[in-house]
């Protein structure tokens, strides 16, 4: 095996979570009177933690308004974590993916940028217990890609970077890897795409998921 862990994004890598973000989003836009976005705008709002995203459909003229960004942002909480598996569920293939990872001894893990009291219980509710860690985002640590919550995954999983693989769907993904040293698969089924992932520098480009199980194989060229 070319790695012994995999850890996962979330939204965009193994859970299409798109539909419901962007409702929750628009609900706090539509109660102040903002304008509004596609649910396709969103994938290029989304990837930063969900500060960042609140910050991103907010209109310009209210930055730097701590008060309304404040308000904006606990509406968001309260509407997405009332609805956040109205529309999200796993992508095609993903569990059975990750059941052959398992067959072949690898412990996986999710770090993902979401708020860790709205991650930990999606993966629960989609994955069960496939997973030996989650991490989300918390005031300890800065967002990824900055490194130090990553590194505090692989000293939870008691793991040297060489032997992790870091999949995920977006530039943010790829920085968060390579900030720590990881190896990284892109994967072209998220919110980004193949060519985002290619010039950022991703290592692999998965175009199925069954493609993930090879290069922890190590049956697929860079």
């Amino acid at each position: 095996m070319a790695f012994s862990h995999v850890i996962f994004d979330l939204d965009g890598t193994i859970l299409n979570t798109i539909e419901d973000l962007a409702r929750a989003c628009n609900h706090v836009c539509e109660q102040h009177g903002w304008p509004t976005f596609s649910i396709d705008s969103y994938r290029y709002k989304v990837g930063n933690g969900m500060l960042k995203l609140v910050e991103r459909f907010m209109p310009a003229e209210y930055t730097g308004d701590e008060r309304m960004f404040s308000q904006a942002f606990a509406e968001f909480r309260s509407y997405y974590d009332e609805h956040k598996e109205d529309h999200t569920a796993p992508y095609p293939g993903i569990s059975t993916m990750l059941d052959a990872l398992r067959e072949e001894g690898v412990t996986l893990a999710v770090l993902t940028n979401k708020d860790h009291a709205a991650a930990a219980p999606l993966v629960q509710r989609y994955f069960g217990d496939r997973f030996s860690l989650v991490q989300g985002c918390t005031a300890v640590f800065p967002p990824k890609p900055a490194a130090p919550v990553t590194l505090h995954v692989l000293a939870q999983l008691g793991v040297k970077p060489s032997n992790v693989l870091y999949v995920g769907d977006s530039n943010v993904d790829v920085q968060t890897g390579h900030n720590a040293g990881l190896a990284v698969a892109g994967v072209t089924w998220g919110f980004r795409g193949r060519a985002e992932l290619e010039a950022e520098g991703a290592d692999f480009i998965a175009e199925q998921p069954e493609d993930i199980v090879n290069i922890v194989r190590g049956a697929c060229v860079h």
